[in-house]
């Protein structure tokens, strides 16, 4: 047991668990990311030692990159020394050491005041998708690869909204569709209709990745630096500003609600949802719309 190559490891500790395709992907990603020079090695030869050199190399690429590549490594030792295959773990000596590093948890928004020049610049692009990917992102508050991988068969234009399965906190969502993105949607289904995927790619069989040209011409446009999950956090920011309680937010936003036992039975009607998320549709509108801008995105 050993001798049991890291590569071999992962893949043994993969097989015992019910993991997302992403997921697994990522970890076999992150694990060849840091540790390629590593993957052939016996699992009992890697050493305190050697975690701290790579841990060092790493950490002057990125200290993300460092932190997310080593908590591979981790789980990955973890499992061989649950099985047996080696005594400890040795990168326990970052915990020891404490270096870890520490994880600013990133607080960037799209500021109330640039929405209206962020939202006209969205809306002169030419590339449809990457316009409605974006709209949906600051005002349903979706992650971005959950409308990457979106479905027509899950868009429901009558009942005007959305339901998406096996998401990331491992549940279905559905949300209503706010009043202001109707035409969008509308209009997308018109271009990408008749592929399986909303945001299809130029290849109607596979789905389109994250428009990173239309993002970095929107930012040249306007000068408001912002990522698809900006969106997301701005969507949060501003149901908070329109004093939505945080256990709607939390529903509207897909997080888990039901640490305590009296959130647990609470169930949040779909109308309840529509009153909330046209609130945040409205707040961005009022912004939108102001006096100066001849955008107007209802009718």
């Amino acid at each position: 047991l050993a001798g049991t190559k890291l590569v071999d490891v992962l893949e043994r500790y993969l097989e015992g668990r019910e993991l997302k395709p992403y997921t697994i992907k990522d970890y076999r990603y992150k694990l060849k990311l840091g540790f390629s020079d590593w993957l052939k090695l016996p699992v009992a030869s890697i050493t305190e030692d050697m975690v701290l050199k790579r841990h060092k190399k790493i950490s002057k690429t990125g200290k993300t990159t460092a932190n997310t590549t080593m908590r591979v490594l981790r789980l990955t030792l973890n499992y061989a020394n649950a099985v047996g295959m080696i005594d400890s773990n040795p990168t326990s000596i970052l915990s020891k050491a404490r270096l870890w590093h520490k994880n600013n948890r990133k607080d960037r928004v799209i500021p109330s005041i640039q929405l209206q020049a962020w939202h006209y610049a969205v809306e002169a692009l030419s590339n449809q998708r990457a316009k409605v990917y974006l709209l949906m992102a600051l005002y349903m508050g979706f992650r971005s690869s959950e409308l990457l991988t979106l479905e027509w068969s899950h868009v429901d234009i009558k009942a005007k909204s959305i339901k998406l399965y096996d998401t990331k906190n491992g549940s279905n969502h559905q949300l209503p569709i706010p009043v202001a993105m109707m035409p969008y949607i509308n209009s997308l289904q018109e271009l990408t209709g008749g592929s399986k995927w909303v945001f299809a790619s130029n290849d109607p069989d596979k789905h389109m990745t994250a428009p990173l040209k239309p993002i970095k011409a929107i930012i040249e446009a306007c000068g408001v630096e912002f990522s698809p999950h900006d969106c997301r956090r701005t969507f949060a920011t501003i149901a908070e500003a329109v004093n939505l309680p945080m256990s709607m937010i939390k529903r509207l936003m897909n997080h888990v609600t039901t640490n305590d036992v009296t959130g647990g039975y609470i169930v949040t009607e779909e109308e309840t949802l529509r009153v909330a998320i046209n609130k945040v549709a409205d707040y961005i509108q009022a912004r939108v719309t102001q006096k100066g801008n001849v955008i107007k995105i209802h009718g």
